[in-house]
């Protein structure tokens, strides 16, 4: 099942609240949510099973922008 990406943003804004991170630049598994801290920025935006992001806290709020 491939997540949306929306579902994917949730996921990784619960986990930042969670985890109390205030910035991050991940990727993450459209089919299993998997969020990981790729080893190769370029080879995560070249797979297209990685939605790849940043997420950081800004006052009292997540923002994700995506990264192309």
């Amino acid at each position: 099942m491939e997540y949306n990406v929306e579902e994917l943003k949730k996921a990784l804004i619960e986990k930042c609240k969670k985890e109390s991170i205030i910035y991050a630049l991940v990727a993450i598994n459209r089919h299993t949510k998997e969020i990981i801290l790729p080893n190769s920025l370029q080879d995560a935006l070249n797979n297209p099973n990685y939605y790849v992001c940043t997420c950081r806290k800004v006052e009292e709020k997540y923002q994700i922008e995506e990264e192309k």
